[in-house]
């Protein structure tokens, strides 16, 4: 604000109570949106069963993770599925197995999945790595994914940990216990908790206004 310009010779006059309006204040960029605490998504123990949908609707941040207990029975012949977080569909596009879980056929061998967006069907143990559980005992099985890698843990012990990269925020998530695709694997499961999911908010205010 200039009294008077640069560019031209001043008028021969005197000048006082300078006043604008409709300035904005400076404000800080929006925080991201809330996270919401650790949620269980269950009460009490329950047997697999396809299509057993926890949760749908959820939006998941790019650090979140996946934890329940299971106690494994019966070896089958086909895959067994056990969880599955998917935005929408079975496979291979990131957010359709984030993560994804199932025992390989014929073993109690965890086959654990974590896509991100080179690579929606992303296995985060292979070979010697994929732990074995045993029949009737009890496990704590956590799947932690951040930005930059995923972990699994069995029993609170890390079993494998592999790279990721570029995460996106996930929209309308829905968390199956087992999925629709696959048989579901013979076992009990309980204690299904999930973190990283975001809280809705309404959108940021517009800046605000200094007075005259």
């Amino acid at each position: 604000v200039y009294l008077s310009d640069p560019w031209h010779s001043p008028a021969d006059a005197e000048v006082s109570d300078v006043i604008m309006t409709g300035l904005l204040l400076s404000s800080p960029p929006p925080s991201p949106p809330p996270r919401a605490p650790a949620v269980p998504l269950t009460s009490g123990t329950f047997k697999l069963s396809g299509s057993n949908e926890l949760a749908t609707g959820l939006t998941l941040s790019t650090s979140y993770s996946l934890s329940f207990t299971i106690t494994p029975n019966m070896i089958q012949a086909g895959w067994g599925s056990i969880a599955h977080v998917t935005t929408d569909g079975n496979c291979c596009n990131y957010g359709q197995r984030s993560p994804a879980i199932w025992f390989i056929p014929n073993t109690r061998n965890l086959y654990v999945v974590d896509g991100h967006p080179s690579n929606g069907h992303d296995e985060v143990c292979s070979g010697s790595e994929r732990p074995t559980l045993e029949k009737d005992i009890t496990y704590l099985i956590e799947v932690v994914s951040d930005p930059d890698s995923t972990t699994l843990l069995v029993d609170g012990v890390t079993r494998c940990h592999d790279a990721r990269a570029d995460r996106e925020v996930l929209h309308d998530v829905k968390v199956y216990f087992s999925d629709p695709w696959y048989s579901p694997a013979d076992a009990e499961v309980s204690d299904v908790i999930m973190t990283g999911l975001l809280l809705s908010s309404p959108p940021p205010s517009p800046p605000p206004r200094a007075p005259a």
